[in-house]
């Protein structure tokens, strides 16, 4: 008896395709061991399996070896119903083709594709050596910025050869991101997981699954790409900053009670400054971070390399020192551990398993005394939960384009209380010098030992009604309430008009010498009407 590996259909032998989704039949012996862990010596195309690596939700990481010439690879197993499933094999299929499309050292090279016996897809890329960068960062701590930048630097380089060859990657996190051990003890890094990668030019935005999950990681997506809009290139940008705001200060920028919690801060609060979240990171640091981490796609820098160039010109000003390459580690690798495996997507608990080294410079007790190397071989395809942070959805609101020309961030001290502000201008802005002791907004306290945001420019929160209301000066919009404004400071009045559809526009005067908020209720047009008056009041009543 002939079966369909995807409905599950009952044919007899001399029937070679289903006639219900045209799958080619297979024995109902070779479906019996459907979804069985391939043993050792299993042939996976030109390769024999040695050893499993790890499993995920998805399916099976194996660690394989050419028993001719002896090259080393990891293969990737879909489960059997993710195989049967159109959407998932599709995105098996579009992460192959995306790594190759660019063909880049900082992304897993994914070599060879084919379909097992019992009907389950796989693919053959390279073993990696090294760790996941969150479980690097959940052992190592806090990074300073003369580990982060040179990380992020090489991230970067993928991403912009991503964009270059047409493709977003679109599910940018530490998760997807290896940290890679050569033999000379330097450190590169891996880009991981292109399964939800866009061919720039496509139109659909937050890709869903049939049961209308978003794919993609809800800590790192961007505004657009939760709200179901179109993306470009442009996401990554917003991800990596929002990478870069973790690895910097140890925070995400926004964590929530709950799902709905979380959703709410994307999409209606403006982002910390990373030097908020800690009080060691220098000032000078938040512009950069900001600029990414704009809520509107234009406000971005305009490219990856861009937004990095920035941010490490930023912390040279503060007297970081850059390294231009890459880190050198003081790795060992006893022979007994380089047969010890795990693989993205797989549970492990890194404290547990290995002790990974830190670069030069970092003390002992940072580093931990027992360095292991961890072989881990395979893209992200596998997601798995993450251990320390709530599954949340993330939807967010656009942030203005800038008309200065010349924007940088800054609020009050108090986390609390303050809006935080990410605005920006198309182009990347030039690091901020440093400047004299700053005064906190909050408590008018002096912060001796970093400089002060730029002089000429404050902050503008406008808490409105309706929430959406446009706020223009001089003809010029600056954006809409519940996102931050930038004027330049200055002792003369200005007037802002706030106008909405379906109400009466407002004007306000105020002057700009400090950063303030202003509270925006707008009158609701009286559409004529041939209708009593009656009737119009009970309508009105209804939308309050």
């Amino acid at each position: 008896m002939a079966i369909c590996p995807r409905c599950h259909s009952q044919h007899s032998d001399a029937t070679r395709s289903c006639p219900v989704d045209g799958e080619t039949l297979v024995s109902d012996n070779t479906l019996g061991g459907q979804g069985s862990e391939l043993q050792a010596g299993h042939l996976v195309g030109e390769y024999s399996i040695e050893s499993k690596l790890g499993e995920g939700g998805f399916g099976v990481v194996y660690k394989a070896i050419h028993p001719v010439i002896g090259k080393a690879a990891a293969i990737k197993v879909l489960n059997p119903e993710c195989s049967a499933d159109p959407q998932m094999v599709a995105r098996f299929v579009a992460e192959a083709r995306a790594v190759n499309q660019i063909r880049h050292k900082g992304i897993i090279d994914i070599f060879s594709f084919g379909r097992l016996d019992d009907g389950r897809q796989y693919y053959i890329m390279e073993l990696l050596d090294g760790v996941p960068l969150d479980a690097y960062v959940k052992r190592r701590g806090r990074l300073p910025p003369e580990e982060v930048l040179p990380i992020l630097r090489q991230i970067s380089r993928a991403l912009d050869a991503a964009h270059g060859a047409g493709i977003a990657h679109r599910d940018l996190k530490p998760e997807n991101v290896f940290v890679v051990f050569d033999d000379e003890g330097l450190v590169s890094i891996k880009l991981l997981d292109f399964g939800i990668a866009k061919l720039l030019g496509d139109h659909e935005g937050g890709q869903k699954t049939r049961s209308g999950a978003l794919l993609g990681s809800p800590f790192y997506m961007s505004p657009e790409q939760c709200r179901g809009r179109g993306v470009d290139h442009r996401t990554d940008i917003y991800s990596l900053g929002v990478m870069a705001c973790e690895l910097l200060t140890g925070h995400l920028p926004f964590e929530g009670e709950d799902m709905m919690d979380l959703l709410m801060k994307q999409v209606n609060a403006p982002p910390p400054r990373p030097s908020t979240l800690c009080k060691d990171l220098a000032q000078e640091l938040d512009q950069p971070v900001m600029q990414m981490l704009a809520k509107a796609p234009g406000a971005r820098p305009s490219s990856v390399g861009g937004a990095v160039d920035a941010l490490v010109a930023a912390a040279q000003s503060a007297g970081h020192t850059i390294p231009a390459t890459a880190l050198r580690s003081e790795v060992v690798r006893p022979v007994s551990d380089r047969g010890s495996a795990s693989a993205p997507g797989a549970r492990h608990d890194i404290g547990a398993q290995e002790t990974v080294v830190a670069p030069e410079g970092v003390s002992a007790e940072t580093r931990g005394s027992t360095p292991k190397t961890l072989v881990v071989s395979a893209s992200g395809a596998f997601p798995a939960p993450s251990h320390s942070r709530t599954l949340v959805l993330v939807a967010l609101v656009s942030l203005t384009v800038g008309i200065l020309a010349a924007l940088a961030f800054w609020t009050s001290s108090s986390a609390t209380s303050s809006s935080e502000i990410a605005h920006a201008s198309l182009d990347p802005l030039p690091p901020t010098p440093p400047g004299p002791m700053a005064t906190s907004a909050a408590g008018g306290e002096e912060v001796a030992s970093k400089p002060s945001p730029p002089s000429g420019e404050v902050v503008i929160v406008v808490q409105g009604n309706p929430p959406d209301l446009d706020i223009s000066l001089n003809g010029s919009r600056l954006g809409s309430a519940s996102e931050a404004l930038v004027l330049q400071r200055s002792d003369d009045e200005v007037e802002l008009l706030f106008s909405a559809k379906g109400y009466r526009t407002s004007t306000q005067k105020i002057s700009p010498r400090s950063d303030m908020e202003l509270e925006v209720k707008l009158v609701k047009e009286t559409a004529p009407s041939s209708k009593p008056v009656k009737s119009r009041i009970h309508r009105d009543l209804s939308y309050d």
